[in-house]
């Protein structure tokens, strides 16, 4: 099954040190979405939603709608810098 597509036709500007393309609003994109960016060698640009990665127990359950408490033994742990080959 293919995915359906809509096509819009927008215009490249300048904007101070970037080149700015707006995304017109009917396409549904939700505002703050962070997208990277892919230049084909045919010139085709393709923008890839990102997924954010957490940086912080605080950030992991930011959109959790539980209850969150955290519990204080984690304080020190997420202050400690890695000291071998841990995954950070």
């Amino acid at each position: 099954m293919e995915a359906k597509t809509m096509e819009k036709y927008v215009k490249a500007r300048k904007q101070g040190n970037s080149i700015v393309v707006t995304i017109p609003s009917n396409l549904a994109v939700t505002p703050g979405t962070k997208y990277r960016v892919e230049k084909r060698e045919n010139g085709d640009l393709i923008l890839k939603p990102s997924k954010q990665i957490a940086t912080s127990l605080d950030d992991l359950f930011r959109d959790w709608h539980g209850t969150y408490q955290r519990a204080d033994d984690l304080n020190d742990w997420e202050n400690t810098k890695p000291v071998g080959e841990e995954l950070w």
